[in-house]
């Protein structure tokens, strides 16, 4: 071997082994970043729908009570409830089709 050609080979290995490094560790690093940055906003995005529909169904449930101090708690009361009813529900679905997803794939 000439003594240039070590030098060049070294060289060579550490331009591969920095490619092959990017290529299996930071690219899909990046992937996996951008996949959880969509999911945290879809999840802030459901969290601010399902607020804003709770806070519309507690104003119509306070509309459709007669105005009274007790109607107007027992309509929170009411509202909480619902809106904590669904959200159990909507969980349990959830947790249901993820459960009978893994059993299918096993």
């Amino acid at each position: 071997m000439k003594p240039g050609e070590i030098s060049r080979l070294a060289s060579e290995l550490f331009e591969m082994s920095k490619q092959y490094l990017a290529q299996e560790t930071v690219d899909p690093m990046r992937r996996v970043a951008a996949f959880a940055g969509y999911s945290l906003l879809a999840g802030v995005l459901f969290t601010l729908g399902w607020l804003l529909l709770t806070i519309a169904g507690l104003r119509l449930v306070l509309d459709l009570l007669p105005d009274h101090a007790l109607w107007s708690g027992l309509g929170y009361l009411a509202a909480a409830l619902v809106a904590v009813l669904i959200s159990f529900a909507a969980i349990g679905f959830a947790n249901r089709s993820n459960r009978s997803d893994q059993d299918e794939s096993a």
